[in-house]
């Protein structure tokens, strides 16, 4: 009742539902007059030629671009494709899966190189056991002689908490944080949920998290952004509060061989839409942007052993059009140079409706994300989804679309993260997710 006198009271003067549909009784005799035997036929004529009139000054709508793929290959002629070309296109693509034997063929063939797992894959199932299943395909890489698997999670405490059960189920980093007062107090709490985070993924075999939210807790609690729910998740609104604590986590994990990705770069917390769903737009200016949403990406991104995920919502003051997640003005302006940034990017879910009903399609998104240097995508489920993404890809990397010195460049970034260890999996110590020097003391 109440909800209802709500949505009358805000509707603008003329503009009620009843008005629209022509039964309020001020516009009843207007409707009924226009809609009547007698000036059914006089109405009409007037709107055919109204309508050639807009037809012959209408703006030429932009033509589509190709559809991608034109060619919807089979999951046999995708892996039986070349075997350099599909492990060139393979080594960007991290997929999700209903269970191990889906997804063992693809890796037998190099077509990816890595996997999500999820709720549904370790439900009902103990620790052991599913650690077991990864091992066995972390085996088949190794007799390849590439590189680790990346094994990724969403375990961000919480809500988001995939992995929970059989992992302990852990609170948010932001309830973590809520009643602290001191960033010494802070800190040690931090450290010790990172770590205890960390050797629960570890006994599985996780590589790779997808979590610190860093994100900005923008908003009021009933925001309305359908499943996403970033209100929640959000460690806190204080950009600088939020670069400490996922500075602090991010060191953690590292020690443990474990990546960590912030999420979800451009920032969702002006985002009042679910791209799980449909498209979304960031309206703020860079320069806001730079000194509030982006701080904790700023001061983190560049760590040893973080990876940085894109969001599918449109940055209006860089780029229109194209969702961050492959728009190659967001990556090559302010990502890689602005923040001088050379390390990990990884896409969020390419299976949103963000990127599935954008104007490129889930095929043309991948084309476009590899020219643009984005060097994982993911891809939540080994369905229909994976062939499109992958018969698209090959037909760009046929016609010579595909931009090599990309590859290149991911191909080194993934040294620096994922490396062949030659030791019996899982190793006996942690080692660290970036072979490089420890890191000199952050600056907050």
């Amino acid at each position: 009742m109440f909800a209802f006198l709500s949505v009358a009271l805000i509707v603008p003067p003329g503009g009620s539902a009843d008005a629209r549909s022509g039964y309020s009784k001020s516009s009843w005799r207007k409707y009924h007059k226009r809609y009547s035997p007698r000036y059914r036929s006089r109405y009409r004529a007037a709107a055919i030629n109204r309508a050639n009139v807009a037809a012959s000054t209408a703006v030429p709508p932009i033509p589509a671009l190709p559809a991608r793929p034109q060619k919807l290959l089979t999951r046999d002629e995708i892996l039986a494709t070349d075997p350099t070309r599909l492990e060139r296109l393979g080594g960007r693509i991290v997929v999700g899966f209903d269970s191990f034997s889906q997804v063992k063929p693809l890796i037998e063939k190099k077509a990816i190189t890595g996997i999500f797992i999820t709720d549904h894959n370790v439900r009902g199932r103990k620790i052991e056991d599913v650690a077991k299943d990864i091992a066995e395909l972390q085996m088949i890489r190794r007799s390849q002689g590439l590189p680790r698997l990346i094994v990724a999670a969403d375990q961000e405490g919480g809500y988001v908490s995939r992995l929970s059960p059989p992992l302990k189920w852990q609170p948010t980093l932001g309830m973590l944080i809520a009643k602290l007062k001191t960033d010494d107090e802070r800190e040690r709490a931090v450290r010790q949920y990172a770590e205890a985070q960390a050797r629960e993924l570890e006994r599985v075999g996780v590589t790779m998290n997808f979590g610190p939210v860093v994100d900005l807790r923008l908003g009021t609690p009933d925001r309305d952004d359908g499943e996403t729910r970033l209100y929640w998740r959000a460690i806190d609104k204080d950009p600088y509060l939020v670069a400490k604590v996922a500075g602090w986590y991010c060191d953690t994990l590292t020690k443990f061989n474990i990546i960590c990705t912030l999420k979800h770069f451009p920032g969702l917390g002006r985002v009042a839409r679910d791209t799980h769903v449909m498209s979304a737009d960031i309206m703020a200016n860079r320069s806001q942007l730079e000194l509030t949403d982006w701080v904790p990406f700023r001061r983190v991104m560049t760590e040893p052993g973080v990876a940085t995920m894109l969001g599918h919502v449109r940055l209006d003051a860089i780029d229109k059009t194209t969702p961050a997640s492959f728009s190659d003005a967001v990556i090559n302006t302010v990502i890689r140079p602005r923040f001088d940034n050379d390390g990990l990017l990884i896409t969020d879910d390419f299976s949103m409706g963000a990127v599935t009903k954008s104007r490129d399609g889930l095929g043309g998104a991948a084309v476009k994300a590899l020219n643009a240097g984005v060097d994982l995508i993911l891809l939540c489920t080994v369905d229909r989804s994976f062939d499109i993404m992958m018969s698209a890809l090959i037909e760009a990397d046929q016609s010579g679309e595909i931009a090599l010195a990309r590859e290149n460049e991911t191909r080194e970034r993934l040294k620096r993260y994922v490396f062949v260890d030659d030791r019996e999996l899982p190793p006996s110590s942690p080692v660290q997710a970036q072979q490089s020097a420890p890191s000199p003391a952050r600056q907050n």
